[in-house]
């Protein structure tokens, strides 16, 4: 890993991605080939119609998926050929929000919250600084002793935006975060991420509807397929 994705040069796009794809069995491209690339601190909106391959681009910036053709850069270096445990160590760099929130039942907010902290090796007190901090700056510091079953939907997906950042990121990945919240609780939750940004982390949002942070600037990219 030539290149530290905490420390790649301000003129190296933080995220590239070149004709990125994946194809079937039988060789047959499941979408036209993704391009765009992303600067570190910059909010990016992909949209575009079912299939357009907007979650398949996060899957695969994270390593979840590899493509079949084009290459994938983070911070400089390609990643199609990454190890499993170099992959692993990008992953520390990144805060994920998957599509279908999953917060762990029979733990507190604060106690999911610090789960990547902990896989990180952090200590216990270390991990919960980090918990209380990310609780603070998504405003959710009321919910810490609370359990998921008693959230609101767009409470649970604050929370799964706090353990996304609990780590300190470089970029986050939002897979249709607004997805199942009503508009409000959507344009909050663009804000909080659009304040993330502001902190200098990318934050790519996978969204099939147009909906933009009042706080920071964001770029549309459209993919269709």
């Amino acid at each position: 890993f030539s290149t530290s994705i905490m420390t790649s040069g301000v003129n190296v796009p933080l995220i590239e991605l070149i004709n990125a794809g994946i194809e079937d069995r039988n060789g047959v491209r499941q979408i036209n080939g993704i391009t765009f690339n992303v600067t570190r601190g910059e909010f990016v909106c992909l949209q575009g119609p079912t299939g357009s391959g907007k979650s398949l681009a996060l899957n695969m910036i994270a390593g979840i998926k590899r493509p079949s053709f084009g290459q994938i850069f983070v911070a400089g270096d390609c990643i199609n050929d990454f190890t499993e445990r170099q992959m692993l160590f990008v992953r520390r760099s990144m805060g994920i929000m998957i599509q279908e929130c999953l917060l762990l039942e029979d733990r507190t907010i604060a106690e999911n919250i610090m789960l990547p902290a902990l896989a990180s090796e952090e200590s216990y007190g270390e991990a919960r600084a980090r918990a209380d901090r990310a609780m603070k700056e998504c405003g959710i510091e009321d919910l810490a002793a609370k359990y998921p079953a008693a959230l609101s939907a767009g409470q649970k997906q604050i929370a799964c935006l706090a353990r996304a950042i609990v780590n300190r990121p470089v970029v986050v990945l939002a897979d249709e975060p607004c997805a199942h919240l009503d508009i409000d609780n959507a344009q909050h939750l663009m804000d909080l991420l659009g304040n993330v940004s502001l902190t200098g982390v990318s934050v790519i949002v996978a969204s099939h509807i147009e909906l933009y942070p009042n706080t920071a600037a964001c770029r549309p990219i459209m993919l269709n397929g």
